[in-house]
């Protein structure tokens, strides 16, 4: 995998920073486009609730151990 840019991590950090999932409707065009790429690079996962699109963090040490 590719190492992110400054302004990937940017993304990455708003969206684990948020606590739960970050609304698509608050990110501005660029930072839809930089989520849309970590998406597709399996970073972030887009799913949607009530007929609104969220991303949530694919953090690693976010997910239990079993």
């Amino acid at each position: 995998m590719s190492p992110v840019s400054n302004e990937e991590n940017i993304i990455l950090e708003m969206v684990k920073g948020h606590g739960s999932p970050y609304p698509k409707a608050k990110m501005e065009q660029r930072q839809q486009e930089l989520a849309r790429q970590l998406v597709h690079r399996g970073l972030l996962t887009r799913i949607v609730v009530e007929g609104k699109l969220y991303f949530i963090s694919n953090d690693l040490k976010d997910i239990p151990e079993f």
